[in-house]
């Protein structure tokens, strides 16, 4: 059916899960029509580069918020350094989705914008950075988190976001650089998770059964306690019954001593099920989501600190902030290529001047737009 419905696009929008980026991509080829996709590249895709080429298409990887817009600021940032001779020394990237600042109103600093599940499933991922050359492996991202002061935008937490070194090459970055990509979360985020990877809550293969127990009975059951659910948590985790942490978990529900309103699933599938009710977005609530980028550069004489910015705000009663800053590129980009602005072939990044510039351009008619700064940090003697 697929191959069927890609033999009559002109283009194919590739919205489908990264499980079936691969055979999307090769039923493309073969069909010589173009792909686009907002998912981090499989490396069997980037792979298809000459496959893509001599079939005269693209495969544009990477588009949407982050990874995305974030290529394509960093890039551009990138290339302007390189023409006025600069060396990168450093280069930290950050994107978020959040709730908007005035409607951050939980304990937990956050709600859903996209798949919860998959949030939760990705914070059991490992991650990289790059620190002077040397790759830093996050085997658990949250022992690597930090407190990050971003100017214009405020104090956050920050963890690894995936790998980063297959994007040096691309970049065009040196050996000895500094490189980290890192997701924002609300200051308290991290230890929240931290915590409930303790209490094997982020668990999304064991399938247990919930029928006929409660709520505070699970809890309980969790850390094989006689105690009552608050008490025998506090008590597994050293902390005091009034922390915070168990605030979160009493303000979810998890304590009540009610029956437990799913059936069977495994531990986040229930975190997730109290979670989305009380920390999904009402119409009237206003998401965001961040991309900032701080790069550290060495001109002859002197140093300084490029940064750029972008807040997307989402629209009360209409589209998110994440569905407009994932969406939009797409929709851009396709028309690009469709009127044939956009003449590149193979399986690429949007990092080339002639895919970010029209592409950046057309976003900030959407209110899409990098605010730049730039100080210097030092003069060179």
């Amino acid at each position: 059916m697929l191959d069927k419905m890609v033999s009559e696009a002109d283009l194919v929008v590739n919205f489908i899960p990264p499980a079936f980026q691969v055979e999307s991509a090769k039923i493309c080829i073969k069909h010589k029509k173009h792909m686009i996709h907002t998912d981090f590249a499989i490396p069997e895709v980037t792979a298809m580069d000459e496959e893509a080429k001599k079939a005269d298409v693209i495969i544009l990887n990477e588009i949407g918020e982050d990874p995305g817009i974030d290529h394509m600021g960093i890039k551009k940032s990138l290339d302007e350094i390189k023409r006025k001779g600069g060396k990168v020394v450093s280069l930290d990237s950050y994107g978020a989705g959040l709730p908007s600042f005035e409607d951050n109103r939980n304990p937990f600093g956050y709600k859903f914008s996209w798949n919860p599940r998959g949030l939760m499933k990705s914070a059991m991922a490992s991650g990289e950075y790059i620190k002077e050359g040397k790759i830093i492996e996050a085997i658990n991202l949250f022992d690597h988190f930090r407190v990050v002061d971003l100017e214009g935008l405020g104090t956050f937490e920050t963890y690894p976001n995936r790998e980063c070194a297959v994007y040096k090459e691309p970049y065009g970055l040196d050996d000895n650089v500094s490189f980290y990509r890192g997701l924002l979360r609300f200051t308290g985020w991290c230890n929240t998770i931290r915590k409930f990877m303790k209490l094997n809550m982020l668990d999304y293969e064991t399938v247990n059964s919930f029928k006929n127990k409660t709520y505070d009975e699970f809890m309980s059951h969790l850390v094989s306690s006689s105690e009552s659910g608050a008490e025998a948590i506090a008590n597994y985790l050293n902390l005091e019954i009034k922390d915070d942490f168990i605030n979160k978990l009493r303000w979810l529900g998890f304590f009540e001593d009610k029956q437990i309103t799913i059936d069977k699933g495994s531990n986040v599938d229930l975190l997730v099920d109290l979670m989305l009710k009380k920390m999904s977005y009402q119409s009237h609530e206003k998401d965001m989501a961040i991309i900032h980028d701080d790069i550290i550069v060495d001109f002859s004489d002197k140093r300084e600190k490029w940064s750029s910015t972008v807040v997307v705000n989402g629209i009360p009663e209409g589209d998110s902030a994440m569905a407009r800053a994932v969406s939009l590129p797409v929709a851009i980009a396709t028309r690009f290529i469709l009127e044939g602005k956009i003449k590149k072939r193979g399986s690429v990044l949007p990092i080339y001047p002639e895919i970010y510039n029209p592409v950046l351009e057309e976003l900030e008619e959407f209110g899409i737009k990098f605010n730049h700064r730039r100080r210097i940090l030092e003069y060179i003697k």
